[in-house]
């Protein structure tokens, strides 16, 4: 059906790399200070910081960075 179409994966790896240890740094900071937060307050506010990490993430893949892995 597809015959002759070659798609590269690799360079996919990278990015998707970076976003994960991102994502999970900045989470074990928030998790570093902010640990004394009561708990109800503490698990409502990890998904925006989950969030945050994601946009630190994206603004630079947006402004080019992602050039570094092809």
């Amino acid at each position: 059906m597809f015959e002759g179409i070659e798609v590269n994966h690799m360079p996919i790896m990278g990015p998707i790399i970076v976003l994960i240890v991102t994502v999970v740094a900045v989470a074990l900071i928030y998790r570093l200070f902010f640990n004394w937060l009561p708990t109800k307050l503490f698990n409502s506010l990890i998904g925006p910081v989950v969030l945050f990490g994601f946009y630190i993430w994206a603004i630079p893949m947006n402004v080019g960075f992602h050039e570094f892995f092809k």
